[in-house]
């Protein structure tokens, strides 16, 4: 009996002297300002061109950038699927000069390759 309350009183003790300690918090040894992002990566590495940002706005809220950038459709079809990811995300129409810079934007740089 008398070793067990020996042995209580020791682990309190230790128990006492961790929790006294001040608590560090982890310091990571990259500086703050440092960051791993690329320019492009605002956009979610869509090809830097005309017609990025558009298309970045448009379909961010509804669709992911990567299936769109997986996509190899003609420019007929970009037209197409323009117009169906607007409806499929309950979006307005574009107006004509706007929906023709994202899918003359889309079949550049996403298009099929003949």
């Amino acid at each position: 009996m008398k070793t067990l309350l020996m042995g209580a009183a020791l682990l309190g003790l230790l128990a006492g002297t961790a929790m006294a300690q001040p608590e560090t918090q982890y310091q990571s040894p990259i500086p703050e300002e440092r960051t791993f992002l690329r320019s492009d990566d605002k956009y979610e590495g869509l090809t830097p061109g005309e017609g990025r940002e558009s298309t970045f706005y448009a379909f961010q809220n509804c669709f992911k950038i990567g299936w769109i950038k997986r996509q190899k459709l003609t420019r007929t079809e970009w037209d197409l699927a323009v117009d169906q990811m607007l409806k499929d995300c309950k979006q307005e129409p574009l107006e004509a000069d706007e929906k023709a810079t994202i899918v003359e934007y889309l079949a550049t740089n996403y298009g099929r390759r003949r």
